[in-house]
């Protein structure tokens, strides 16, 4: 089984995250922070482990509270966003639940993520396994689990934090260089392997699978 981060791997959030890092800065009124111009700057403050990549400026406590609201934040505005799945991986995930199957690992909420994906994916096209911020455990005890359970092989994420999860889940870590980290840090941690661009991804999924994407069963209805 191959396991997938959700947020800047499998979907754009980006700018959603850049205006909710704003907005929850705002509230918070926490002006030691970094005012982000816009999101290319969000290398800025995800750099390294993510529980801790805001004490540069303020407390652990203080920064566990803005991630949490943050989540919040970026969940209340998952309505408007473009798409669910970047639009490359739509047949690649096709094709892995067709085959081997594959999980998603994240730190955004259930529901969300699920509604997210159901846009674009049909039901035999969703993963396996969804575990999310809302289920117990953290991220390396979640891969650890699906591992020994399930033989998951393989974290795909988008920074430093998903690298150094999977290295300690026993996993080969691939790392995403369109996603929310910059390639300086994601290459600090030595991923397994780096892929620049979501066709890249793409290709590489194809390549676990040995075959074409297949045609979609019925497609799910959209609407706007």
């Amino acid at each position: 089984m191959l396991v997938f981060d959700f947020d800047g791997v499998l979907h754009d959030s980006r700018a959603r995250a850049w205006r909710c890092y704003q907005d929850a800065r705002e509230e918070m009124e926490l002006w030691a922070l970094p005012d982000l111009a816009g999101p290319g700057d969000l290398p800025v403050v995800y750099q390294g482990v993510l529980s801790a990549s805001l004490t540069r400026w303020v407390d652990f406590e203080v920064a566990e509270r803005f991630w949490k609201r943050h989540a919040e934040l970026t969940a209340q505005a998952a309505e408007g966003a473009e798409h669910g799945v970047v639009p490359e991986l739509i047949g690649p995930l096709a094709g892995l639940a067709a085959g081997p199957g594959y999980a998603v690992v994240t730190g955004s909420h259930h529901t969300t993520v699920r509604a997210l994906l159901a846009r674009d994916l049909t039901p035999r096209a969703m993963p396996r396994i969804l575990l999310s911020r809302d289920e117990p455990g953290s991220k390396t005890d979640k891969l650890r689990e699906l591992r020994t359970r399930y033989g998951a092989s393989t974290y795909v994420g988008d920074t430093s934090s998903d690298v150094r999860h999977a290295h300690a889940a026993g996993l080969t870590a691939i790392a995403v260089a369109y996603g929310y980290a910059s390639r300086e840090d994601l290459t600090a941690d030595e991923p397994d392997l780096l892929l620049v661009t979501p066709a890249d991804l793409a290709t590489w999924c194809r390549a676990q699978t040995g075959g074409e994407d297949p045609a979609p069963a019925s497609a799910p209805l959209r609407t706007t």
